[in-house]
């Protein structure tokens, strides 16, 4: 397993739980120091930093291993190639591994196979873009700019028809250089409709949909606007048929044949469009609500993989429904009137759990994105229109906060 964190933390017990050990490989001599919390090596036989992977496999061979997996998003590249060496096939296309990880190798994959995407450009040059910009009409259009090669939600800027976009393109490459990255800025469309996000199982080439779940957002000033609620979708919507086969064109077009994948995409008025795409687990708390929601996870599927063998399944069951009810605070200050916050489960009967770390006192950031959001609360019932009220209580609650 390389880099066990994030979302891959649940992984070494799930399949401890089988009765399957694991070995840890980390790319980094140490757990980066905001991953930390979440490594644990006492679930693992060994652990090894990765170097020399022939080196490597060598060692790792005599445990004669069934998986090679990834836990977080930085081992994907690693795991693959060190899958590609222990257990030839059985990981995700080596040669397509740029268009994994790179947005822009991303888009040429996608042109190749003919999959509906977004424009967009890689660029060093403000001159470069502002031709681009003229040439495909996009001028007066919102545009998105992002480094080409990172996290999915890393130093993403918005420039709205009229703002100066060179201010964040400087913005961007001011950030590649003090990261010591040498990407180039990635500018794209802006992606206008609903947006979701698809967890899939893949194996041997075959997909299956683990979860799709709706993200309810309130436009701000940026034009990325700030999360308001993440509701799993029921499997019977017709809005998943679409979504999932065209997320599957994705997968096959960037080369992911096994294992998970993550994807968040925009249904436009003339049709879906990707945003990002990963090989990898959802999110840690993503993997829990979706269990909440339907029994399983894709570690869960995972485990069956390759533990017993299991093809891909096609659709999630949903037992309950679930959403995860998102607050924000208007400005940066002190936060009163909160006490309410530690009566929730009293107050909702669909309540199960909330993260709030702020309290009556505490100083509070202006909410512009998903790091600065006051906390969440997770709900979940076989009541849709409980589910509807209690939101509405939280809605209530959030009204009544007072920054100052």
């Amino acid at each position: 397993m390389v880099d066990p964190y994030s979302a891959g933390k649940g992984i070494a017990p799930a399949f401890a739980a089988r009765g399957v050990g694991a070995v840890a490989v980390l790319t980094t001599t140490t757990p980066p120091s905001w991953l930390s919390r979440v490594w644990d090596p006492d679930d693992f036989s060994e652990v090894h930093t990765s170097g020399d992977l022939d080196e490597l496999a060598a060692k790792l061979a005599v445990h004669d291993p069934i998986a090679v997996v990834a836990g977080a998003g930085t081992g994907t590249e690693t795991a693959e190639a060190l899958s590609e060496l222990l257990l030839p096939g059985r990981s995700n296309v080596l040669a397509l591994s740029s268009a994994r990880r790179d947005r822009w190798q991303r888009d040429v994959a996608l042109r190749a196979a003919e999959v509906p995407h977004l424009r967009q450009l890689g660029s060093e040059s403000p001159g470069e873009v502002a031709a681009w910009l003229r040439r495909e009409g996009l001028e007066n259009s919102p545009i998105v700019l992002k480094p080409q090669h990172s996290g999915d939600t890393d130093d993403v800027f918005v420039a709205m028809p009229g703002e100066d976009w060179r201010t964040s393109f400087n913005r961007v490459r001011a950030v590649n250089d003090t990261c010591f990255r040498t990407d180039r800025v990635l500018v794209r469309e802006l992606a206008v409709g609903t947006e979701y996000e698809v967890d899939t199982y893949s194996v041997d080439g075959e997909h299956g949909v683990a979860a799709v779940w709706r993200c309810a957002k309130e436009g701000r000033d940026d034009g990325l606007g700030i999360f308001r609620s993440h509701t799993l979708v029921a499997p019977s919507d017709p809005v998943v048929d679409v979504l999932f086969g065209y997320v599957a064109r994705v997968l096959d077009a960037t080369g992911v044949r096994n294992g998970p994948a993550h994807a968040e995409v925009v249904l436009t008025p003339d049709g879906p469009r990707l945003v990002e795409i990963g090989a990898r687990l959802a999110g840690a708390e993503q993997q829990e609500l979706t269990v909440l929601g339907t029994g399983e996870s894709q570690i869960t599927r995972m485990v069956r993989h390759h533990v017993d063998g299991e093809k891909a399944a096609g659709r999630y069951e949903r037992h309950q429904h679930v959403r995860s009810v998102y607050l924000a605070s208007p400005a940066a200050g002190e936060l009163a009137n909160s006490v309410r916050f530690d009566e929730l489960a009293s107050l909702l009967p669909s309540y199960q759990r909330d993260v709030l770390p702020y309290r009556e006192g505490s100083m509070v950031p202006r909410t512009d994105d998903l790091r600065t959001s006051l906390g969440h609360v997770v709900l979940a019932t076989t009541d849709a229109e409980q589910l509807e009220r209690d939101e509405a209580t939280v809605r209530e609650i959030e009204a009544g906060l007072i920054v100052v």
